[in-house]
C-alpha cells in the first residue's frame, strides 16, 4: 500500500467486564522479554492477573523491552465492537494575488506585489499550482477529502478590484470530496486561475474556516482542516486585515467549542519574509507554517510541504474509539493497542511517553480530546504498509508505555 493510504484495517474494541470470580490470564509470548504485569481489575472479587512474558521485537519501542501482548478471550477483555479508521478532509485556500506572478527563484529582483508582471521563467503560480497538481494527483492521497477554492475573487489577472468580504469566498470552486473523485476537477480549476489583486488575508481565511466548520458539522465522523496557501501578507481591505486578526480566527477555530468542531488551520508560504505567517499555523493548532524559500528550490520545498501536511500527526492513521457497552467506562490507563501484520505476527503497540508529540513518536497517543487514537511514526507507516495488517483495541489491562524518544 502506498504511503498515504490508509490500511484496510479493523479495530476490535475490548472492554473489561467485572466478574466475581479470581482469574489467572497470565500468557507467555515467544522469545524472551521483559515481564509485565497488569493491574488489579475493578469490581467485587475480581482479582486479575495480567503478566505475560513477552518478547523483545515490540512495534513502537526502539530499545527492543516486552512484547506481551493481552489474550483478547482474557478476563480483562471480554467484550468487543468495531471502530473505523476516520476519513481526513482537506479544504485549500490557495492565493492567486498579483504576486504569484514574481519570478521564482527571485534572487532579490524587486516585484509588484499587486499586479506581478509575469515571469519568463518559473513563477510562484507556476511552482505553486504545479505542486498542487501533483498532490491531488498523487495515489498516495486518494483516501483524502480535498476541496478548494481561490482568492481574491477579483483577481482575474489583475483587471478586477479585490473583493474583501468573506461572504464572496463562502462557496468553494471544487467542493471537498474523495481525490478519486475530484482529482479531475481539482485540476481543471487550478488550470483556469489568473494571479491577480491584493490580499484578503482575514476575509479568506475566515470563510476557509467558515466553510470547513460546516463541513464537519454535516459530516460528524470526518476530521476536516484548512490548508491556507499564501504567498504574501495582508495587503488592502482595510485595517484590520492583519496577520494578528488571522491569527486570533485560526485560534477561535482550533479550540472550537461545545457546539462547533475544532479545525485546525495548516499553513503553506511561498516567497520571502514570512516568518510572522507563523502566528497564524500556531494559533491554528498546527504549531508553524510550512515556509519556502524561493531563493532555493522551490518545487521540491513546496512538495516536502504538502507531504508534512499530509502525513501530519491531525491527518493520518487516526481511528475512532467505539463507545463501550452500557454500564462501562472508559479507562484511559487501561488501554492497549495491538498490530497483527498480513503473516500473523501480534505485536504490542506501546504508547507514547506523554510529552511527546506524535511527529517525534514510533506508538500511538490519544487524541486532544480523547475520542480518537493515533498511531504515530513507525506504527503509521506499518500499518499502512500491510493491506493484511489488523489493528486491535484492547480495554482493561494496565498500558503499556514505550521509551522517551531519543
Amino acid at each position: 500500500m502506498r504511503f498515504g493510504q490508509v490500511a484496510p484495517v479493523f479495530f476490535g474494541i475490548f472492554v473489561a467486564l467485572a466478574c466475581g470470580s479470581n482469574v489467572d490470564t497470565s500468557m507467555v509470548a515467544e522469545g524472551t522479554g521483559a515481564t509485565n504485569t497488569g493491574a488489579t481489575g475493578n469490581g467485587t472479587g475480581n482479582n486479575i492477573n495480567t503478566g505475560a512474558t513477552g518478547s523483545g521485537a515490540t512495534t513502537g519501542n526502539p530499545s527492543g523491552g516486552a512484547g506481551s501482548v493481552v489474550d483478547p478471550n482474557s478476563a480483562c477483555a471480554t467484550s468487543s465492537a468495531d471502530g473505523q479508521a476516520v476519513q481526513v478532509d482537506l479544504y485549500f485556500m490557495v492565493d492567486i494575488t498579483g504576486s504569484m506572478n514574481c519570478p521564482v527563484p527571485d534572487n532579490g529582483v524587486a516585484c509588484d506585489m499587486v499586479n506581478g508582471p509575469p515571469a519568463s521563467g518559473d513563477s510562484r503560480w507556476t511552482v505553486v499550482s504545479a505542486a498542487l497538481k501533483a498532490f491531488v494527483a498523487d495515489p498516495a492521497n486518494q483516501t483524502l477529502g480535498v476541496g478548494m477554492r481561490f482568492f481574491p475573487v477579483g483577481g482575474n489577472g489583475g483587471r478586477e478590484n479585490t473583493t474583501c468580504n468573506a461572504n464572496s469566498y463562502a462557496m468553494p470552486n471544487v467542493e471537498i470530496g474523495p481525490l478519486s473523485m475530484t482529482s479531475q476537477p481539482l485540476t481543471s480549476a487550478i488550470d483556469m486561475q489568473m494571479p491577480g489583486g491584493t490580499t484578503p488575508t482575514v476575509p479568506s481565511l475566515t470563510a476557509a474556516i467558515d466553510h470547513a466548520t460546516a463541513w464537519a458539522k454535516s459530516h460528524p465522523t470526518h476530521r476536516v482542516a484548512v490548508v491556507y496557501a499564501t504567498d504574501g501578507q495582508p495587503n488592502g481591505c482595510g485595517s484590520t486585515n492583519t496577520v494578528e486578526q488571522a491569527a486570533s480566527i485560526a485560534l477561535r477555530a482550533a479550540v472550537g467549542s461545545a457546539n462547533t468542531p475544532k479545525i485546525p488551520t495548516y499553513v503553506l508560504g511561498v516567497g520571502p519574509n514570512l516568518a510572522n505567517l507563523n502566528s497564524i499555523a500556531e494559533n491554528g493548532g498546527t504549531k508553524a507554517a510550512f515556509l519556502v524559500d524561493t531563493t532555493q528550490s522551490a518545487a521540491a520545498q513546496l512538495s516536502a510541504a504538502l507531504a508534512s501536511i499530509r502525513t501530519t500527526t491531525a491527518l493520518d492513521c487516526v481511528y475512532t474509539i467505539p463507545s463501550p457497552p452500557a454500564g462501562e467506562a472508559l479507562q484511559p490507563g487501561m488501554v492497549n493497542v495491538n498490530y497483527t501484520n498480513s503473516a500473523g505476527t501480534v505485536t504490542t503497540v506501546l504508547q507514547d511517553p506523554v510529552g511527546t508529540t506524535c511527529a517525534a513518536g514510533s506508538g500511538w497517543q490519544y487524541s486532544a480530546d480523547g475520542t480518537q487514537i493515533n498511531l504515530c511514526g513507525k506504527a503509521c507507516n506499518d500499518v499502512k504498509a500491510d493491506k493484511g495488517g489488523k489493528i486491535q483495541v484492547l480495554f482493561g489491562c494496565a498500558t503499556k508505555i514505550g521509551d522517551p524518544p531519543r
